[in-house]
């Protein structure tokens, strides 16, 4: 079983115009069971448990039937039982492979998807609900769309379960994408013009020249593409 670990979130937002710009935000009702607050169609990478390969540095690989948590972040598994659980020694994990997909993980990161493969790098994503906005309880016990800004504990437990947020108002998730560069020796890199230089360092001109002639977004997953499929075509 792993460490839990509490989450301090403080906020401030307006909940309702972010699920609006945002339309896998996901709203909890106060007082909600957390375990199963955000459905089941939004809370798993894949809608069914798939049969996947997990690959260990120092043992054999192992055959389950997997799928990722965004809302904990954690790659379970279907035991012989049928109960849920999470991996444990994560970082004995080489690679995790569900059909074609690919999965890492790191101590810093946690876990990352592999979303594109070039000879000297892979671009990564590492998806995750985030407490997005906390409104605050108005009268007759209704939750105001207008968010206080609160200070909101959760606990994840890490073993496939997290307790109640302490909040008196609705939350609102919201569903985050960050992405990485990272080498073939499993080393992370920002997505910004700097961390493609260090990613390939020799190539810092043309890097450069390339940035300044393109007009890119290092937020996009198709531009984060292009810079990389320019760099990996570098002599």
């Amino acid at each position: 079983m792993k460490t839990g670990i509490i989450l301090t979130v403080t906020l401030g937002f307006f909940a309702t115009a972010l699920q609006a710009q945002n339309p896998s935000a996901v709203r909890v009702k106060a007082d909600t069971d957390l375990k199963y607050a955000i459905p089941i169609a939004e809370r798993y990478r894949y809608p069914q448990f798939k049969e996947g390969n997990v690959s260990f540095f120092n043992n054999s690989p192992a055959v389950a039937k997997l799928n990722y948590n965004f809302q904990l972040g954690e790659m379970q598994f279907l035991s012989p039982t049928r109960d849920t659980l999470s991996l444990a020694n994560e970082q004995s994990i080489k690679q995790i492979q569900i059909g074609s997909d690919i999965f890492y993980y790191d101590a810093s990161h946690k876990y990352v998807e592999r979303i594109a493969a070039y000879p000297k790098a892979y671009l990564v994503v590492k998806v995750m609900y985030k407490v997005a906005a906390v409104e605050k309880m108005a009268a007759m016990g209704k939750s105001s769309a207008t968010s206080s800004i609160r200070e909101v504990n959760m606990l994840s437990t890490g073993n496939s379960s997290v307790q109640k947020l302490a909040s008196k108002g609705d939350i609102v998730f919201s569903k985050e994408k960050l992405y990485f560069l990272m080498d073939l020796n499993h080393r992370f890199y920002k997505t910004t013009k700097g961390g493609f230089v260090k990613l390939f360092p020799s190539h810092k001109k043309s890097i450069e020249d390339f940035f300044k002639a393109e007009s890119l977004d290092l937020e996009n997953e198709e531009d984060l593409k292009k810079v990389l499929q320019f760099c990996s075509e570098l002599p």
